[in-house]
């Protein structure tokens, strides 16, 4: 039985991100991959580890890299997120994990997220950035 309120999106994508910390105002930035997402939370990949731990409050901001995008292009959100978990590398890999569940609703700049979930055979649900229009 599946207890989650969101329906996930299984996706590998590039993505860059911002951490920062609110107490503190410090931030740190990187690139990963994203392993899926929901209108409830985030889980993606990082080498080396972030420098945050499971219960901490941060403010995240995210820029999905599509391939041959330009820098305008890029799907961007920021949400207030509490880390729920650290998982390990696997055996692999040496990208550890981080599992972020979504506190504020996602805001969104030059891009609107638009996530369909359909059933498919193979590849599963897909998600489609869309432009806003001006």
């Amino acid at each position: 039985m599946n207890k989650r309120r969101h329906p996930r999106l299984h996706l590998e994508l590039p993505i860059r991100f911002i951490v920062a910390q609110p107490e503190t105002r410090d931030c740190q930035d990187g690139e990963g991959m994203l392993k899926d997402i929901s209108c409830g939370g985030i889980l993606f990949q990082v080498e080396p580890p972030l420098p945050v731990e499971p219960g901490q409050i941060r403010e995240f901001s995210f820029f999905l890299v599509p391939e041959n995008a330009a820098p305008r292009d890029l799907t961007h959100f920021h949400a207030q997120g509490l880390v729920l978990r650290i998982d390990p590398p696997d055996q692999d890999s040496s990208a550890y994990g981080v599992a972020v569940q979504f506190l504020s609703a996602l805001t969104k700049e030059d891009v609107t997220i638009k996530m369909t979930i359909s059933p498919q055979p193979r590849g599963g649900p897909q998600a489609t950035p869309v432009r806003q229009k001006p």
